[in-house]
């Protein structure tokens, strides 16, 4: 669930049985929300977030492999190679592999079932490019996007609320080192948060088997490959 940094930075404070208010956190408030952003940075490395992905379809240059407008979805510009989860071709199901680091590009001169990619940052926002360099047609970005740093009280975090919270009680009390209990309690609370919010993406039918003839088999016939882990209601496999 969306949430302000400081609505966070707020609850640190109330969680670490601070006294709440401007007027007596000007020191640890910009703490707590420095805390905040490295919590955020940890985290946002965990998993590829639904929250924070975005597909996008890009034209690819004939003559270069760089891809012909920037990666930009609602919330940021995708600019980290690491940031980018899958590229397809615009028909394919595959993704494109990376660019072995020992064969030439140069000299790879195959058709789009042997396209590859490799990291490029000639040009700001646009983090790979396609080879062979004469790749010509569309590819299907699939991208992680970023919120910007440093962090405002009034920037909008898309990762849970609690899991930022208990990372940052769990810093601002490591670097204290007053109170031994309340680090371990913090600890535990964020790897129990952490355990949670990744198993609530994994609620939906899981696909168990990819290798059908064709996307229409897959659509049309009652044998759709896949499986619920657990019916809620029931507590038992479905």
């Amino acid at each position: 669930m969306p949430a302000l940094v400081g609505d966070i930075v707020s609850s640190a404070i109330q969680e670490l049985s601070h006294v709440p208010g401007i007027a007596t956190q000007i020191y640890s408030s910009p703490r707590i929300r420095q805390y905040v952003q490295n919590a955020y940075l940890l985290e946002i490395q965990e998993m590829w977030w639904p929250e924070y992905m975005y597909y996008q379809q890009v034209s690819v240059d004939g003559s270069t492999g760089a891809i012909t407008s920037d990666l930009q979805g609602p919330l940021s510009y995708i600019d980290d190679y690491g940031d980018i989860a899958g590229v397809y071709a615009e028909d394919r199901n595959r993704r494109l592999r990376e660019f072995p680091q020992y064969l030439n590009p140069f000299a790879h001169q195959t058709g789009r079932n042997q396209w590859y990619i490799t990291p490029s940052y000639a040009v700001p926002h646009r983090p790979f490019i396609v080879y062979p360099p004469q790749s010509t047609g569309t590819v299907v970005v699939w991208a992680r996007q970023r919120n910007r740093v440093p962090f405002q009280d009034t920037d909008t975090v898309y990762l849970d609320a609690l899991l930022l919270m208990y990372d940052a009680c769990w810093m601002y009390a490591t670097d204290d080192s007053t109170a031994p209990a309340q680090v371990n309690r913090f600890q535990l609370l964020a790897q129990k948060r952490r355990t949670q919010m990744k198993a609530s993406y994994a609620q939906q039918p899981l696909e168990l088997d990819p290798r059908f003839p064709t996307d229409t088999y897959m659509i049309t016939t009652e044998d759709s490959g896949w499986f619920t882990v657990a019916d809620p209601a029931l507590g038992v496999l479905a």
